[in-house]
């Protein structure tokens, strides 16, 4: 029986929804496989999407980007929550030590926080990374303007530089610090439900154009009914801690959906566009399920044009600038998307096949 230690960034879901992709086909080789989740990333998402059994354990050995809401950072706040971190980073990686010593894991499997491979080396266990984008290559961008703050960089790339492997994923920024890089492909959920069985479980309109919104956890808070052609319908999914949908827009709780035997990706591929703000999980899944996407800026963050180059290459799509979104004047961008056929992107989305038989080969 092995044991895989897991280190999840609690930035956003998409960390947390490949790394599930990821277990879930590593558990399909490995039946007897436990896993032990560590990270702030909340339990109902991996309750929700996990076949395998685990336990979890809230630990939080990064900081990401500090945000109040989905299209903004807070980058002072971020560098600040960084040091801070830093400063505890030997206590931080002693405490968890000693708190995963008894599982005696085989493998640690990280997405993407560093001090991750600073606990495999106290474990003396080999330590997988799996990423698009790496923390110190972020907030490299932040303190090119304030030098002082290099630190913070270099100590992230010295615990990325002990990793075994890094397993990297398309649409991927600078990953140097890492010694020993792998390329894999997409990580991402695909829909297991036809979309008008998906529409009819949701009693969602099958005549109508579907849009979804999608702003993760934080969501965006907007206020003004947007102008758009007729026949067209909104619909977003609520999850735990998250503002109430707008009165024009549909909404389903996560609880409905589990009730509905629907995952997050049945509806993406059951609606006709998403509107979100590019991130991994979303836009992988959109390629995925050939659905259009209208996106819009997300704050300062250096994995964006990657991302959006992706979403170009692949996917009908259209841009709605951020003042546009919050005034509602949405007709254009989604005349734009609809009129688009949807895409066969010719990109793989195996990589968690991939990424599992890789695993299977590191595990005793």
């Amino acid at each position: 029986m092995s044991t895989v230690l897991c280190y999840i960034s609690a930035h956003g879901f998409g960390h947390s929804a490949r790394t599930v992709e990821v277990l879930n086909a590593l558990s399909a080789r490995r039946p007897a496989l436990r896993v032990a989740l560590r990270t702030t990333s909340p339990r109902w998402f991996f309750e929700f999407n996990m076949r395998a059994p685990f336990t979890y354990a809230a630990a939080r050995l990064d900081v990401g980007a500090i945000q109040h809401d989905s299209l903004s950072i807070d980058i002072e706040e971020t560098l600040r929550a960084q040091h801070d971190l830093a400063a505890r980073a030997d206590t931080l990686i002693a405490q968890e030590t000693a708190a995963t010593l008894a599982l005696r894991p085989d493998l640690i499997l990280a997405d993407i926080p560093a001090l991750a491979f600073d606990v495999a080396r106290s474990l003396n266990v080999p330590a997988v990374g799996m990423a698009n984008f790496s923390w110190d290559w972020i907030y490299a961008d932040y303190v090119r303007e304030a030098p002082t703050h290099q630190t913070l960089v270099d100590a992230i790339r010295a615990s990325y530089g002990q990793a075994t492997l890094l397993l990297r994923l398309p649409l991927h920024g600078d990953l140097s610090a890492f010694p020993r890089v792998r390329d894999i492909p997409f990580v991402a959920r695909t829909a297991s439900v036809p979309a008008q069985e998906t529409r009819e479980r949701l009693a969602l309109p099958d005549s109508e154009r579907l849009v979804l919104l999608s702003f993760g956890g934080l969501g965006v808070a907007l206020r003004t009914s947007p102008d758009v052609p007729g026949g067209i319908s909104f619909v977003t999914i609520r999850v735990p801690g998250s503002d109430a949908a707008p009165p024009w827009c549909r909404e389903i709780p996560i609880t409905a959906l589990a009730d509905a035997g629907l995952h997050y990706e049945d509806v993406v591929g059951a609606v006709d566009v998403v509107v979100t703000k590019p991130g991994y999980g979303i836009v992988a899944e959109c390629i995925a399920n050939r659905t259009a996407i209208i996106y819009t800026p997300r704050g300062r963050f250096a994995e964006y044009p990657c991302l959006t180059a992706g979403i170009e290459a692949h996917l009908a799509h259209a841009i709605i600038s951020n003042d546009d979104l919050h005034a509602g004047r949405w007709r254009s961008p989604l005349e734009q998307a609809l009129a688009q056929p949807a895409r066969r992107a010719p990109v793989r989305v195996d990589g968690a096949a991939v990424a599992a038989d890789i695993l299977c080969d590191l595990l005793p």
